[in-house]
């Protein structure tokens, strides 16, 4: 089960993480202290060239409906909930089958292995959380993931279930 916290007030009446059979995670909740004061700015300045675009890219469904500073806050607050002592502490609760399918590719934006390094975050929580597993590394970014490896996600799904019913 996941401890509930302080925070989960803000949650509604109906939640209740003990009642979670499994979970697939994609290409996301992993633990990695990667945000620093010069990402953050490189974040913002990313965002706002890509604010001329953004609306160009909106029909195409590459861009979700989001202002650019709007996507660099969610994206810093990503990065400061990613960190390992406010993310590391979640997943060490978690006692459900949880898998990962996670990208290989770089994100729009990234340089070098920043990604491939974010990813490998996960090692420790898979060598400590036998509940916690790696199902998939695909060969998408995490911009597409969903899009071009659904089959990895489905068989996740189905591995996760599989999980669930041997503990049941």
């Amino acid at each position: 089960m996941i401890r509930r916290s302080a925070t989960d007030e803000d949650l509604p009446a109906a939640f209740s993480a003990d009642r979670a059979l499994g979970a697939v995670l994609v290409d996301g909740a992993q633990p990695y202290d990667w945000l620093t004061d010069e990402m953050e700015v490189r974040i913002r300045r990313f965002f706002k060239r890509m604010g001329w675009f953004m609306p160009l890219l909106r029909p195409t469904g590459l861009t979700p409906r989001m202002t650019a500073a709007q996507m660099a806050t969610s994206n810093i607050e990503v990065g400061r909930l990613s960190r390992e002592r406010e993310l590391g502490p979640v997943l060490d609760d978690i006692t459900i089958p949880v898998r990962y399918v996670l990208a290989s590719g770089a994100s729009f934006g990234s340089k070098g292995d920043e990604q491939e390094r974010i990813r490998a975050g996960l090692d420790p929580v898979f060598a400590r959380k036998p509940n916690i597993q790696l199902s998939a590394k695909v060969a998408s970014n995490h911009g597409a993931i969903l899009k071009k490896d659904y089959p990895a996600i489905a068989e996740a799904v189905r591995e996760t279930t599989a999980l669930t019913h041997d503990r049941h």
